[in-house]
């Protein structure tokens, strides 16, 4: 590679990590600007893949007629289509003698394609889109050119790979959290740790309490509910759960009949992140 690619891949890096390119927009455009201005061509565009529906659409173009295109969606064809359908990196510097190449674009713009180079964005075994770089300044591409696009291109798709990853996870909390809080039943979690990390509202109602259990060890219970905590380390130490369990409990003054099941807590992944135990007061009943 040209020592002096090394400056702007590196800048590009640092930038992904740093998040100061925010959205998936502002990066695919940062990426074919930055990079069309280090290899030398006259125009880019990053194409977004439905690999079910195996369709390219124009996101973001630079170059001529690059705002006349934005938005326009067809099926795998050319170079950017084979690029997309085989996700292998594509060079071409006479598209004349190619038969991967499709005049298509060209007679419905005008413009006119000499050379090409076509990098697949794929992270996480998706393909996210296809980046191309269109007729290069000094008349040919080469292998080096392909090379730092391939890479830049990488790390963007891992970027926003991850990026969509948190997003998920994050929605899928809170979704599990709300659905945790209005649950009929109480509900006491804790990470693999121990560590309390759920103590929801009907919970805190069984049991006359507040706020002060969590984020703290699963032990600081024992005073308040010895079987609690008993069945929440059987899960932990175990993997032993139970359903359909009771036991007594004093609040007050009063003696509550407990009925609760203990279960594992697994991430979206399905791994198992810690214990928990579901409960209701089934005194009256």
């Amino acid at each position: 590679m040209n020592s002096g690619h090394f400056p702007l891949l590196y800048s590009l890096v640092e930038d992904f990590s740093t998040g100061r390119t925010r959205t998936e927009e502002e990066l695919w455009d940062y990426l074919i600007r930055k990079t069309s201005s280090v290899i030398g061509c006259h125009a880019a565009t990053y194409f977004e893949v439905d690999e079910v529906q195996k369709t390219l659409t124009f996101r973001h173009s630079i170059g001529p007629v690059g705002a006349d295109l934005s938005g326009v969606s067809f099926g795998y064809q050319g170079i950017v289509g084979w690029c997309a359908e085989n996700r292998k990196p594509l060079l071409v510097n006479n598209v004349e003698t190619d038969p991967r190449f499709t005049k298509k674009v060209d007679h419905g713009t005008g413009f006119k394609t000499k050379n090409a180079l076509a990098v697949p964005a794929v992270s996480g075994g998706k393909l996210l889109g296809v980046v191309e770089f269109i007729n290069a300044i000094e008349g040919a591409f080469n292998e080096q050119d392909l090379q730092l696009a391939a890479m830049i291109t990488h790390c963007a798709a891992r970027d926003i790979y991850i990026s969509r990853l948190e997003v998920t996870i994050r929605q899928l909390s809170l979704r599990g959290e709300s659905t945790i809080n209005n649950l009929s039943g109480g509900f006491i979690g804790v990470d693999l740790e121990g560590k309390v990390i759920f103590f929801n509202p009907k919970a805190k109602e069984i049991f006359a309490v507040g706020d002060e259990y969590l984020n703290k060890n699963i032990i600081t219970l024992f005073n308040l509910s010895p079987d609690v905590v008993g069945a929440i380390g059987d899960v932990l130490k175990q993997g032993k759960t139970v359903r359909r369990q009771e036991f007594r409990y004093s609040v007050n003054g009063a003696v509550k009949v407990i009925g609760y099941s203990s279960i594992n807590i697994k991430g979206v992944d399905g791994k198992v992140i810690g214990a928990g135990v579901i409960f209701q007061d089934i005194t009256n009943l």
